[in-house]
């Protein structure tokens, strides 16, 4: 991952959204990195000046911001800078993604509980929307000390392995081992054309710390989330847009059950 990349990272100023802000620091910190802070609002309604009204909610916007250096002080150590855009979540964040100039998206995600779903559903949608790496912080967890990952891949001939260069890049910046876990599959049950998938896989990964394991599980959400707990890992890292093997498996996709669900971060490249 080569410097001058950058990071957007949402913010409600919540303590969930400050979580994950923390992440995006150490990130910005070990890859050279720029975060921009990005906050959505909606303009003020019902009120007889409008106008003022949101001139008074910009200003507590700003002063909110402000509060951020005095909550997070490693955000002064990376470049940085705060935005304030009037729109939707999920359209601001996936246009100003898309249309270039951002490398790495971190969220903030509560899980699939209660209320808490509707979070977890807008963050799933932005997955498969945006056309950049996306790190999801559920609350609570953290990326500052990653020692392993563990990469679901299934050696699908549609999974675009380039992108992997993206997570080798990073295993060499923040100094992590990988281990490559296929579920319900062994060497016996494995193709040529899968051996040879994952001969590629095995070259791209350099001279990255990597492990090629098995796992099985009827359910694969839940496979991948035992193995991780059950091998130590410290981030799930996903091929989303070309998990096809996996994916043909739901009925409804594998990202959204694992946006849902996991309680230690994902990377989703």
């Amino acid at each position: 991952m080569s410097n001058n990349k950058t990071i957007l990272v949402p913010t409600d100023f919540s303590n969930l959204s400050n979580n994950a802000l923390s992440q995006a620091i150490h990130l910005a910190d070990n890859t050279n990195a720029k975060l921009i802070i990005y906050h959505f609002y909606h303009r003020p309604i019902d009120q007889r000046d409008n106008d003022r009204a949101l001139v008074e909610l910009e200003e507590k916007i700003e002063h909110k911001f402000q509060n951020l250096l005095r909550e997070l002080p490693n955000l002064k150590n990376v470049p940085h800078e705060f935005k304030k855009v009037i729109g939707t979540v999920v359209e601001k964040i996936t246009g100003r993604v898309n249309s270039g100039g951002v490398d790495i998206l971190v969220m903030a995600t509560k899980g699939a509980k209660g209320l808490n779903e509707i979070w977890g559903t807008k963050t799933a949608k932005i997955i498969k929307m945006v056309q950049k790496p996306v790190f999801v912080i559920p609350d609570k967890t953290n990326i500052k000390d990653l020692k392993k990952v563990a990469l679901a891949c299934d050696y699908s001939l549609k999974t675009n392995y380039e992108s992997i260069t993206f997570l080798t890049d990073l295993a060499s910046k923040l100094n992590f081992s990988i281990d490559v876990v296929t579920l319900n599959r062994d060497e016996k049950t494995m193709t040529k054309a899968e051996h040879k998938h994952r001969n590629q896989i095995v070259e791209l990964m350099g001279n990255v710390d990597t492990s090629f394991k098995f796992t099985q599980h009827p359910d694969i959400d839940k496979g991948i989330m035992e193995y991780s707990k059950d091998n130590n890992i410290d981030a799930i890292v996903m091929l989303s847009k070309n998990y096809s093997f996996i994916e043909s498996l739901f009925h409804e996709s594998l990202t959204d059950k694992m946006v849902f669900n996991s309680q230690i971060p994902l990377i989703v490249i």
